[in-house]
């Protein structure tokens, strides 16, 4: 299985370069706000940092707002950023860059930080074009695709777009601020940061609705960790390359006993978890107030919320990480799917094919097999999602068939994040392989299940319904079995099980 460092976690947040004091009046004052034409970007893991005057931020925004792709080569630790006819390719630790074939030297190279890909962003903002502007009163950079600069305000007012949502789309993905443009003037030094900012230091006024933490600890058996009052509810996240759990409280802020601990805004305690390396902490966010725990892990492991024992404390175990996979059968019940020529239902073909890869692949006992349905009913797009990110599985499958004017046939299989495409790869190859239809390639798409869910995530079309010759393989069971065996081999050779 190839494993990619966390630039395929943290797609491209632009920010062009950020003055060492501006940077450093974030760190004490609040975080740093980012937002793309007027919506807030959510935070990433890593935040930016200072190296040399030059602002190096996590990879993220890009591929998904900006349209730009992103991929890794491990073997020569290389990214390479494609958008039109850019192309971008930039080696880490290395200050020589390749600009659509043309060599070109950065003022400070690509590094890894804590499993992240941090780029120098005024080297890169400059070529794939986006407009800044830095509101310095509410310490916000305010990002506009050089297409919508006309609605570039003069001072960017900080403001919340809501989330656009429909049939198959997802939120767009977070970011981390970004830096002034030319033109524009950061905060100087000693500046008053705006009232109501959270910090690692102190807040000025303190916000009934945020509650303090007061201990976070972790034995040989429980992670338990403890607020003054109020209901602890966190959001989680496993990251790879290296091994991290993510832990983000909303509403809540370090007390002062943890705030002590703090250094740069990060604090660590030790671990006698024989799976957990280290703890850190942090005041990650202003808005909402949010505590983040993270914890370094010596290999793979996964979390379960345990019952708490006493009021105002939230309790989970770390276990030993099984191999897991979600077998999802689109559609069912009230919602059928595409009707074939003959008047059959894609849903009955999802159910049966997932069936047979389900009881294929349970046959190997490294591997445990989800399934979102295992009869006729219905599960809403965003249940199927929550099933997989709650039982933080492994790879996400989700089986289809196609439909389109009667001409159209053969395969195609879909992904969104750029960490699925080399699943999307494998599982395409042994698919197109065992159905015989033609190849319609490997795809992107923003269907809901591949994008929303937190681990590499794939949607096969396995032929069209409409097509007559089609149609008539996909419903008989000899197809049916060379098709799961097919997809359990793809399985297989994604989690390198030999």
């Amino acid at each position: 299985m190839m494993k990619f460092p966390a630039i395929f976690l943290m797609f491209i947040v632009m920010m062009l370069i950020l003055p060492a004091y501006a940077f450093g009046a974030e760190a004490s004052s609040g975080v740093i706000k980012l937002y793309m034409n007027e919506k807030q970007l959510r935070a990433v893991e890593v935040p930016p940092r200072i190296v040399n005057g030059n602002t190096i931020v996590p990879v993220r925004i890009i591929a998904e707002e900006i349209g730009a792709k992103v991929s890794w080569d491990e073997a020569a630790r290389k990214v390479t950023i494609t958008k039109d006819d850019m192309n971008i390719q930039l080696t880490i630790d290395s200050k020589n860059a390749t600009i659509k074939g043309k060599k070109q030297t950065m003022e400070v190279a690509p590094v890894i930080v804590d499993g992240s890909t941090m780029l120098p962003l005024r080297f890169v903002g400059e070529q794939l074009g986006v407009e800044f502007n830095w509101d310095a009163i509410t310490y916000s950079v305010h990002m506009f695709k050089k297409d919508d600069s006309s609605s570039l305000p003069v001072t960017a007012p900080s403001v919340v777009v809501g989330e656009k949502d429909g049939t198959d789309q997802g939120e767009v993905a977070s970011g981390k601020p970004t830096t002034p443009p030319t033109g524009t003037k950061p905060p100087t030094k000693g500046t008053t940061p705006p009232a109501g900012t959270g910090s690692g230091t102190g807040d000025k006024t303190p916000d009934p609705t945020v509650h303090l933490i007061t201990s976070i600890e972790l034995s040989e058996k429980e992670f338990v960790v403890k607020a003054k009052d109020g209901t602890l509810a966190p959001t989680m996240m496993k990251l790879a390359n290296p091994n991290r759990i993510v832990f983000d409280f909303p509403n809540t802020t370090l007390d002062d006993s943890l705030r002590k601990l703090l250094v740069n805004n990060t604090g660590e305690l030790p671990s006698k978890h024989p799976l957990v390396q280290k703890i850190r902490f942090s005041n990650f966010s202003d808005n909402p107030s949010t505590v983040r725990v993270i914890m370094d892990l010596k290999s793979t492991a996964d979390y379960r919320i345990q019952p708490a024992k006493q009021p105002n404390q939230w309790t989970a175990t770390i276990e030993e990480h099984r191999l897991t996979v979600v077998i999802d059968a689109g559609h069912g019940d009230n919602d059928p799917g595409a009707l074939s020529i003959t008047g059959k239902y894609e849903k009955d073909f999802t159910l049966v094919t997932s069936k047979k890869v389900q009881k294929l692949l349970s046959q190997d006992k490294r591997v445990t097999v989800l399934m979102t349905r295992s009869d006729d009913t219905f599960v809403e797009l965003d249940g199927r999602v929550a099933f997989a990110n709650d039982n933080q599985v492994d790879l996400f499958l989700s089986i289809h068939g196609n439909s389109a004017k009667a001409s159209v046939s053969g395969t195609e299989t879909y992904y969104n994040k750029p960490e699925s495409l080399t699943l999307a790869n494998i599982v395409h190859k042994h698919v197109v392989a065992a159905t015989g239809f033609p190849d319609r390639k490997v795809r992107e798409a923003d269907f809901r299940v591949i994008k929303k869910t937190t681990m590499p995530a794939v949607l096969v079309e396995v032929g069209y319904l409409s097509n007559k010759n089609d149609e008539a393989a996909m419903y008989k069971e000899a197809f049916q079995d060379q098709v799961a065996a097919a997809l359990v081999t793809a399985i297989k050779e994604y989690l390198n099980l030999k």
